[in-house]
């Protein structure tokens, strides 16, 4: 995804990018009810994937739910995801993956292909860590510390 935050500015009005707009907001609305969908929202802004204008739309899409679209599900049940976030189905975060997911369709971006860069990435960073520990060296302290996470001294 870009280093530009908010990822996303606004909400365009496309036909794709408006129907994408309303399951958003009804997913929104079923897994988290009207204030936990509002409380989201924030946090989305916080995290730097929404603008405060995306927040204020979205607020406008939530409050033009029905009674019937609110809160149907509990959070804490399972969220089922695809490819590429399929590794994130039934944890915790499941749901916030999937608005994530929602937000690059709204925004018209691949996030399969962002998937594929990162783990691309790992797989070479993992590679590197092991070339460094067949040398048969002490790692470096940059390799440590990606392995073994920073030293508490």
């Amino acid at each position: 995804m870009p280093d530009q935050k908010p990822y996303l500015q606004t909400l365009e009005r496309s036909a794709g990018r408006t129907n994408a707009t309303i399951q958003w907001a009804r997913f929104l609305g079923e897994t988290f009810g009207t204030t936990g969908a509002l409380n989201c929202l924030r946090y989305y802004e916080d995290l730097g994937w929404i603008s405060p204008l995306v927040r204020e739309q979205m607020t406008s899409y939530l409050r033009g739910l029905s009674l019937g679209e609110i809160h149907n599900k509990r959070y804490d049940e399972p969220t089922t995801l695809e490819y590429p976030l399929e590794s994130l189905s039934g944890t915790l975060f499941s749901a916030h993956a999937q608005t994530l997911e929602y937000i690059a369709k709204i925004r018209g971006d691949d996030l399969e292909e962002h998937v594929m860069v990162a783990r691309m990435a790992e797989r070479r960073v993992e590679r590197r860590i092991d070339d460094d520990e067949d040398d048969g060296d002490e790692p470096n302290e940059m390799v440590s510390i990606i392995r073994d996470g920073p030293s508490n001294h």
